[in-house]
């Protein structure tokens, strides 16, 4: 029988209008009209005019009389909500007409929490229901709290008198373009967001504030490692956990773009303990990057909300994206000008054994690893040395036994290529025990490369929070490790160019300087006091009798007597004093800055020193001890260059040997000499 029952509403476009809105979404609607024929339904006098996803088990679970509840609803203009003894929640609201035919709109289809399951089964019985599959029916449907129902019908019933006015076609209209207007404003704003937070919450506050949607759940793509971080909730409590990325693959293919469902099982597993029967789920994508998800629990977007929300959706993911590169280009630059800042400080390092020491310290600080070693290949290419350790004893990490090949460090020596292990025990290359003194089971071991040789190995493990090192930790280090073997082979190309150089100036013997460095720094000196007016005195000094001893003891003592004269003479003068062997049993001493008189004391400590030291088989010489004769010139007065100088205390050492040895001769040029141009003062020696 048509309706003949006006209203100032189309019932379909009332309805679909209705049910645009989030807090209606939950509910199955329908329209119910009062008329005059007693055969209607539930022979209430009210009859079905519309209805929109009607509840599948009104046939099978009888509720209250309908005319209890919209009589009431009509008598008092005031909307009614009501519970089954089942446990179904329903709501009436008076809907306004132009006429005197009164009309209720009717909210079904959500149920409470607790459902009464002695009366569901005495209900079974009596109705020859099967039991199992009404409560099935039953546990589908959305839960929802008296209060949540009361507040749903309080709202439609403010609503519908503002929908009368206009068409509700119009309304909806009206309510699109208000939304796009914001998104469009809220996007604006997304694009102004400083960091990833600030851009997710304003996305997070507009779905909950415009869209009217309570509970969101949020799965995002970590930064620096394949978990995801969980939102669950956007209310006052914020719950935060890691899942998986392999949940989030079912849900968002790469590559997707659209909004997809979830339910029941499927929610569980991506958001657990969220509740929630169903998700419109929104993909987080960039292109064909996958940053995440958004879910809506328990809402189904009608219309254009849905393209807007991905719209939204679509517009934040950019800007996350944009925001994670810029954050590895920051992190990029920083870790540039940090292993910068290392490679100066390495540079200034002179003595290699800080150098080996501040290069563990700076890979550990750089992957945050609170253990290591530094280890490098000796010379024979077989043999391995470790020169520093951070969390072990030096002496007792040195005393091992390391060969090129054998071991972790070994193999990675021997094949060139870097470690990164996960878990020692569990590693089909290493399959070992883990070591006790180890906190965990992961460890980076890499080679210390300079072109294509392989100097050594550097050994990093325990992270400090207690992590595993991953494949961005070896990079960073692998990087590292570049400079810092680049480092290593300039120490040890300088080293080797010091102690060519030592060879090059040092008498091997007595470790003395030797002539040729005696020259080159005596010239310095004499240029230095020609600059500044100042005085230098130069002594040579000769072992009286020396054959005679090699001859009596032979040449090993007489190295060795050679030897300690050397060590003689450079405890007896000061650091900025230069002591060299100038040939045979004759050596020299630059004295800088030292007046020719003032040289007499330095010179009868020499002698004096010499003469009481035991040297072996002495007894035998004239003498009966090993002596010294010296022999002593100055600058400016006896020479002012290096050959009279040197020419003048030989010429003095020669008197001195002339007048019976063991004694010092200074130089002195007489004006009023003419036969030799020289005379000399003579120290005897003292008894």
């Amino acid at each position: 029988m048509p309706d003949k029952t006006t209203t100032t509403f189309d019932k379909a476009d009332l309805l679909e209008t209705l049910k645009g809105y989030s807090f209606l979404n939950e509910f199955r609607l329908a329209l119910y009209c009062k008329v005059d024929d007693p055969k209607t339904p539930l022979d209430s006098g009210w009859r079905l005019c519309g209805a929109v996803d009607p509840i599948q088990v009104q046939d099978s679970v009888p509720l209250s009389p309908f005319d209890e509840i919209m009589n009431l609803t009509v008598a008092s203009n005031r909307p009614t909500v009501q519970r089954s003894p089942v446990g179904l929640f329903s709501f009436a609201v008076p809907l306004p007409t132009c006429d005197d035919s009164p009309c209720c709109l009717v909210g079904q289809g959500v149920r409470d929490k607790r459902l009464d399951l002695n009366h569901l089964e005495s209900l079974a019985k009596t109705g020859n229901i099967d039991p199992f599959t009404l409560l099935g029916h039953l546990e589908k449907l959305p839960v929802a709290t008296k209060e949540e129902v009361e507040d749903a019908a309080e709202k439609t019933h403010r609503l519908l008198p503002s929908l009368r006015k206009e068409e509700p076609q119009d309304v909806f209209i009206e309510k699109t373009v208000e939304r796009l207007d914001a998104v469009v404003g809220i996007c604006a704003e997304i694009d102004k967001a400083t960091a990833a937070e600030l851009a997710l919450s304003l996305f997070l506050d507009t779905i909950t504030i415009l869209f009217d949607v309570p509970r969101i759940g949020v799965a995002l793509s970590s930064l620096n490692k394949g978990d995801l971080s969980l939102i669950r909730d956007r209310g006052l409590q914020v719950s935060l956990e890691t899942i998986p990325t392999s949940r989030l693959e079912s849900f968002i293919p790469k590559g997707r773009h659209g909004k997809c469902f979830a339910l029941g099982d499927e929610i569980e597993e991506l958001f657990p303990q969220s509740s929630a029967y169903k998700a419109t789920c929104l993909p987080l994508c960039a292109g064909d990057e996958r940053l995440g998800l958004v879910a809506l629990f328990d809402v189904e977007l009608q219309g254009g909300e849905a393209s807007l929300l991905e719209l939204l959706a679509a517009r934040v993911a950019a800007k996350l994206e944009q925001l994670r590169r810029k954050e590895e280009l920051c992190r990029a630059n920083s870790l540039t000008e940090k292993m910068l800042e290392m490679v100066s400080t390495m540079a200034l390092m002179e003595e290699n054994e800080e150098l080996y020491h501040g290069i563990l310290e700076m890979a550990a600080r750089l992957v945050l690893a609170s253990c290591g070693s530094l280890m490098l290949i000796g010379k024979n290419g077989e043999d391995m040395q470790i020169e520093s350790v951070l969390g072990m004893n030096l002496h007792l990490a040195k005393s091992l036994n390391l060969k090129v090949g054998n071991g972790i460090a070994g193999r990675v020596a021997a094949s060139g290529r870097p470690l990164l292990v996960n878990d020692i025990e569990n590693d089909t290359r290493i399959s070992t025990r883990n070591r006790p003194r180890f906190k965990t089971k992961s460890f980076l071991s890499i080679p210390l490369k300079f072109k294509k040789l392989t100097l050594g190995v550097l050994n990093l493990s325990d992270k400090e929070n207690g992590e595993i090192f991953v494949e961005e930790d070896l990079d960073v280090i692998t990087r590292f490790g570049n400079h810092a073997a680049a480092m290593i082979h300039r120490a040890n190309a300088l080293k080797r160019s010091e102690i060519l150089e030592q060879l090059a100036v040092t008498d091997p013997l007595t470790e003395l300087y030797n002539r040729r460095f005696l020259i080159r720094r005596m010239e310095e000196e004499l240029n230095r006091s020609r600059r500044q007016n100042g005085h230098l005195t130069f002594m040579m000094i000769d072992l009286d009798n020396f054959k005679i001893y090699n001859d009596l003891c032979g040449h090993v003592a007489g190295d060795r007597a050679l030897k300690k004269v050397g060590r003689i003479l450079k405890s007896s003068v000061r650091e900025m004093d230069v002591v060299a062997r100038y040939g045979g049993e004759e050596f020299c001493v630059i004295l800088p800055g030292t007046a020719k008189m003032e040289s007499l004391f330095v010179a009868e400590r020499i002698r004096r020193t010499i003469e009481k030291e035991s040297f072996s088989g002495e007894e035998g010489l004239p003498l009966e001890h090993l002596t010294a004769s010296i022999g002593i010139s100055s600058f400016p007065e006896d020479g002012g260059s290096i050959t009279p100088l040197i020419n003048s205390a030989d010429t003095a050492l020669y008197q001195a040997k002339k007048a019976g040895r063991n004694r010092i001769v200074i130089f002195h040029e007489a004006a009023n000499d003419t036969s030799s141009g020289l005379s000399s003062k003579i120290i005897k020696q003292q008894h």
